[in-house]
């Protein structure tokens, strides 16, 4: 316990710089079939492949693992990102950031770009990991939806095109930017899809209204 509690301050202190954080560990026994697998370009038995492609049967291989550390990676936003996003709050239109990243790291990103006050502390109502968000009741979703910036973390694919879907459906004009072939639906849902040109895969940009030539 005292172990995992120093690597949870420790991934904290690390996410909120913000880091993207990594945690590394090695599994050394208990491998069966798996210890002669060599890659994803390497012939194996289809349960083999069928295993390492379904996240919900991660946990039969995640099992007694060593802990050997932490690797932080920095993905600063694009120096035009905090303008951009200024322009909006002068505009009156509101953003809201959907992504992979954890809530630290998340929050730490939006205050760097101006989403979020940088002086701001408490933004638990602002800011959802996962299915948070749409365990809160209709009427408070929809309040938060038309009324303030707002960050889902940890989100997936599907999330993306139900926010969209609803707040279409309170009457809000909704521009989705993307770049990943997930992206897609909420792309096409949006009354302005926008992809990227340099990052974006062929999908996304085939699903958008609007490309970003230079991803700016």
């Amino acid at each position: 316990d005292e172990w995992r509690k120093a690597i949870t301050e420790q991934f904290s202190g690390m996410a909120t710089r913000p880091l993207r954080c990594l945690a590394l560990a090695v599994k050394e026994g208990g491998l069966n079939k798996l210890a002669d697998y060599r890659g994803s370009d390497a012939p194996h038995p289809r349960w083999v492949r069928n295993l390492l492609a379904t996240p919900s049967r991660f946990v039969e291989v995640e099992q007694g693992l060593t802990f050997l550390g932490l690797v932080g990676i920095k993905d600063p936003a694009r120096p035009e990102v905090a303008p951009a996003i200024s322009r909006c709050s002068d505009a009156g239109i509101r953003v809201i950031m959907i992504t992979g990243d954890s809530k630290e790291t998340a929050v730490a990103i939006a205050k760097e770009v101006g989403i979020f006050d940088p002086a701001a502390t408490d933004l638990a109502n602002k800011t959802y990991a996962g299915g948070e968000f749409f365990e809160l009741e209709r009427a408070v979703q929809d309040e938060l939806l038309t009324s303030s910036n707002l960050v889902f973390c940890r989100a997936e694919p599907q999330d993306k095109q139900r926010l969209v879907r609803q707040l279409q459906a309170l009457g809000e004009v909704a521009a989705m930017t993307g770049d990943g072939v997930n992206d897609a639906p909420a792309l096409q849902q949006a009354a302005i899809g926008v992809a990227m040109g340099i990052a974006g895969t062929e999908v996304a940009k085939q699903a958008a209204d609007m490309v970003l030539a230079d991803d700016n």
